[in-house]
């Protein structure tokens, strides 16, 4: 019984996002007939894999408490890069245009990631910083013109479906489980898990701070540059201002998934269901023809309700280890 008490406590915050999700479904499912149906369910994981897949990312970003607000401009990057290349070959190797924009995507994650760690910049200050950059450099070189009508086969990519979800759904899926395993199983991950716990102490103990950033960085620009090849590949399309506005959707889900906002704790189920909730409550207001605006507002209600759980849950964790710090045990 104490051991059901214990998993159930530990995983609180996703058995009560589960009964959210669950509760917004059933009170739409009465105000909208076709919310049940198959085809609109499914969609709304198809819909939302490439946020859920830059919100992997971002989960790994803030465990190691930092921020990165630069990532929609990383996906604009991206996106465009990739276009570019499926524009010049027609599209022939989807294989290569994941690579390059992976690629172009490491390379703009492991910018931020060197301030970050070379200089001590709080990340919010470098990230704001190649924001702008990255956004004015797209305008500039690109004079607001977008890539369109891209064919080959790459177009046909993210849309193709196995079973009843699409190519990104399973990319989604896989993601979450590499990096499971990435973050609980190997060297890198108790690295970025004790960062973020504990910064000064993990380097006391001979841990590569710098390494970390670095990774963690390249990292959620590994997973912009995939999401935006799904993008690119779903939608014929690519834009310099697109993913605008879409650092406050990957903050939301992770942290209302579980991943404190100061660092060291993750949840990459709560990340999950992060991403579904808000794949939800858009399709809802859709659905029962609500204007699209209510969306920057939920979004901002849920931002600013999970950051105040996070902070709380950080601020419980820290006084329970100094209890038990006090009284000779151990409060790691």
């Amino acid at each position: 019984m104490s051991s059901f008490r214990g998993f159930v406590k530990s995983k609180l915050r996703e058995i009560i996002l589960i009964l959210v999700i669950l509760t917004i479904s059933i009170i739409v499912s009465f105000l909208s007939e076709g919310f049940l149906n198959v085809g609109n369910l499914t969609n709304i994981l198809n819909n939302n894999a490439i946020i859920g897949i830059m919100a992997v990312g971002m989960t790994i970003i803030i465990v190691t408490g930092n921020i990165d607000v630069s990532v929609g401009a990383q996906f604009a990057a991206c996106s465009m890069v990739t276009a570019l290349y499926v524009d010049m070959t027609g599209g022939a190797n989807p294989f290569m245009a994941f690579v390059i924009s992976i690629a172009a995507g490491i390379l703009l994650g492991m910018l931020n990631g060197f301030f970050v760690a070379k200089f001590d910049i709080p990340a919010i200050i470098v990230t704001l910083g190649t924001l702008s950059i990255i956004r004015g450099a797209l305008l500039l070189i690109t004079k607001s013109a977008w890539i369109s009508d891209l064919k080959g086969p790459f177009i046909k990519l993210a849309n193709y479906k196995l079973g009843i979800f699409t190519v990104s759904v399973y990319v989604w899926i896989l993601i979450i489980l590499f990096t499971y395993f990435m973050l609980y199983h190997t060297r890198i991950g108790r690295n970025i898990v004790a960062v973020g716990g504990n910064k000064n102490a993990a380097e006391r103990i001979g841990i590569n701070k710098f390494f970390v950033y670095m990774f963690s960085f390249g990292f959620m620009g590994a997973l912009s540059g995939v999401a935006s090849t799904l993008y690119v590949s779903k939608l014929a399309i690519a834009q310099p201002t697109a993913g605008a506005g879409l650092e406050m959707k990957l903050i939301a889900a992770a942290v209302i998934g579980g991943t404190v906002f100061s660092g060291g704790i993750a949840s990459l189920l709560g990340t999950f269901l992060g991403a579904l909730l808000f794949g939800l409550i858009e399709n809802a207001l859709v659905l029962t023809q609500v204007p699209v605006y209510w969306q920057s507002l939920a979004t901002g209600i849920v931002l600013i309700t999970a950051i105040a759980s996070s902070a709380y849950q950080g601020k419980d964790g820290l006084v329970k280890g100094q209890k038990q710090t006090a009284k000779g045990g151990d409060s790691l």
